[in-house]
């Protein structure tokens, strides 16, 4: 499966489409070392487990107020608020599929805005 340009002459493999249909049970994992910090996320349908340099912190869906990502160079941040706020560190290389799985588990990125 394949998705076109307006130039017939290029093409790129769909790679969401080429894994097939997410199951309800689908899962998401990725961690990251990076000068001595590391930072991991698991994501499935109803909770997100967080680890890291902090202690890992296992949260359920319907805990989770707000997340949203923050790109810095090389690494990005992904923030969750819960009761309290989390984060970790992560690789560029994961954004993209970290937003879908977020998006797909806990709903769109939003930011709280303190009131």
């Amino acid at each position: 499966m394949t998705t076109t340009t307006h130039d017939r002459d290029l093409w790129a493999p769909d790679f969401l489409q080429l894994a097939g249909p997410a199951h309800s049970s689908a899962v998401f994992a990725c961690s990251t070392t990076l000068r001595g910090v590391t930072g991991s996320l698991c994501v499935t349908e109803g909770v997100l487990v967080l680890g890291g340099s902090q202690p890992t912190v296992q949260l359920r869906a319907a805990d989770i107020r707000s997340w949203w990502d923050t790109p810095a160079g090389g690494t990005f941040s992904l923030a969750v608020e819960s009761g309290a706020r989390h984060s970790v560190v992560l690789l560029s290389q994961f954004r993209g599929a970290t937003v879908h799985a977020m998006t797909q588990a806990f709903g769109p990125r939003r930011r709280r805005i303190a009131a």
